[in-house]
């Protein structure tokens, strides 16, 4: 509902969209040869499904990839699953971790699947505002308020959302931010 106004006031105004991807530029030259390749091949493996997880050569190189960067060996076919993009995902996470009653703290503002997959999945989000200072000149201007934020967790507490850089105010979180949450995650168990 919220979206189809939104998307009506900013043809309206003529708005910059700094929502889902619009792209204006045409598909770069090497993935139209790439893709035309894959169609005229007679190899019928390239009709095939993947694995539900991820295609193996991806995940091999992912997991050969997030093995430097995590300094631990990670078992690309056991730990690292490929979705159709972040809306799988996150339905996908939702669905797993939440039972109907839980609690789920959302920062806002937020991406706006959030709320309606969380509410699929029974959880009952909890609204923490990430609040901008005055004369507010960057991203480093949001502050999260952490006697708020302690606030909304309870027993019922099951998943908190963070992304860093959030979107969409981009504000990334400090080492000392993520320790707080951190710590009140530990706190609640």
């Amino acid at each position: 509902m919220y979206g189809l106004s939104f998307s009506a006031l900013a043809r309206d105004y003529k708005a910059v969209n700094l929502g889902q991807g619009f792209p204006d530029f045409p598909s770069p030259p090497f993935v139209k040869e790439a893709l035309a390749r894959v169609a005229a091949s007679s190899d019928v493996a390239v009709n095939q499904y993947t694995r539900s997880q991820g295609h193996p050569r991806l995940v091999t190189a992912l997991g050969k990839l997030y093995t430097k960067l995590m300094k631990r060996e990670i078992d690309p076919l056991s730990e690292i699953l490929v979705t159709g993009g972040a809306y799988e995902s996150l339905y996908c996470s939702f669905q797993g971790l939440i039972d109907p009653g839980d609690e789920v703290i959302l920062i806002e503002p937020f991406f706006d699947c959030y709320q309606p997959q969380i509410a699929v999945a029974g959880g009952v989000p909890k609204f923490i505002p990430l609040r901008a200072k005055e004369n507010a000149t960057s991203t480093k201007d949001w502050i999260l308020d952490k006697e708020e934020l302690e606030s909304a967790f309870s027993e019922k507490t099951r998943i908190i959302v963070i992304n860093t850089p959030h979107n969409p105010v981009g504000k990334i979180f400090s080492l000392e931010e993520l320790q707080f949450i951190a710590d009140l995650c530990k706190n609640t168990m």
